[in-house]
């Protein structure tokens, strides 16, 4: 992962500099970002941390919002940080698949990692909140899970991802703040402040949907053993020159070597190119 960087950019936006929202909701503005750091804010009534040793941090994070925050300047309305159906139809192109239900939040969300002191978290990312739902119908994907994805928005690359679990503990712990303990590491929590609470709400009742099947939720230990199913001998693929053109089709992302200063993603994860 990048090395953390001192000032609370907006990272992995179109911009690197988006401008602050005038919105109350998420950690937009400057007074919010400082309310970050608060130690004096109310407590919310779930207060459970991750792996039964981050009650601190949990605690820390359910008081990431202000009883008295209201939703007096909404970012709902008008705003670059609520997104439109086309971008939300992008999302959905880049990450379909067969077998797959895919909800895409409405709204931009910011993605903390909560460093285990208390009201101390880091800004990691922006981007916009996906959740994946692999029925378990697909070949490649046979097992049902539920796949938390902060994609970029402009590019729909992953700039973060997290498989639910027994233990992930997803919960609401504020208006337009959602909190998760990271699957790899269930002391490390992971916070998202949303743009707007309204797409902080559909998206809880979203993963609340999902997560209260306990066939969606990976189990972290070791699972009963299988029996082994007869291998079926499936018919032959058609040759390639068989195969027509996409019907219908409609490009909805680019992304060129162009972009490269334009996006987040393409600075920090793929390959420096040397020019001669």
């Amino acid at each position: 992962m990048m090395s953390y960087m001192n000032t609370r950019r907006r990272l992995g936006s179109v911009s690197d500099s988006v401008p602050p929202s005038e919105s109350s909701e998420g950690t937009n503005s400057s007074e919010n970002n400082d309310m970050i750091m608060n130690a004096e804010w109310s407590h919310g009534s779930q207060s459970s941390g991750c792996g039964g040793g981050g009650g601190g941090v949990s605690a820390a994070a359910n008081s990431l919002y202000s009883e008295g925050d209201t939703d007096t300047l909404s970012t709902d309305t008008a705003s670059n940080n609520i997104l439109s159906d086309y971008e939300r139809g992008q999302v959905e192109s880049f990450f379909g698949g067969l077998g797959t239900e895919i909800f895409v939040s409405s709204a931009l969300a910011n993605l903390y990692e909560g460093t285990g002191k208390d009201n101390d978290w880091h800004l990691i990312f922006t981007g916009i909140p996906v959740i994946l739902y692999d029925k378990g119908s697909a070949r490649a994907r046979s097992i049902p899970r539920v796949t938390l994805v902060l994609a970029e928005r402009g590019s729909c690359f992953a700039l973060w991802s997290d498989r639910i679990d027994n233990l992930s503990n997803y919960r609401v712990a504020g208006p337009s703040f959602h909190t998760m303990c990271l699957s790899t590491n269930h002391q490390q929590m992971i916070g998202f402040s949303f743009d707007s609470s309204e797409a902080a709400r559909e998206l809880w009742l979203h993963m609340e949907r999902l997560i209260s099947d306990p066939e969606n939720i990976a189990l972290s230990m070791p699972g009963r053993k299988k029996p082994k199913q007869k291998r079926i001998k499936h018919a032959p693929l058609p040759p390639k020159a068989q195969i027509s053109h996409p019907c219908q089709f409609h490009h909805v992302t680019s992304v060129t070597k162009e972009d490269t200063d334009r996006y987040y993603s393409m600075q920090a994860f793929a390959p420096m190119t040397s020019h001669h």
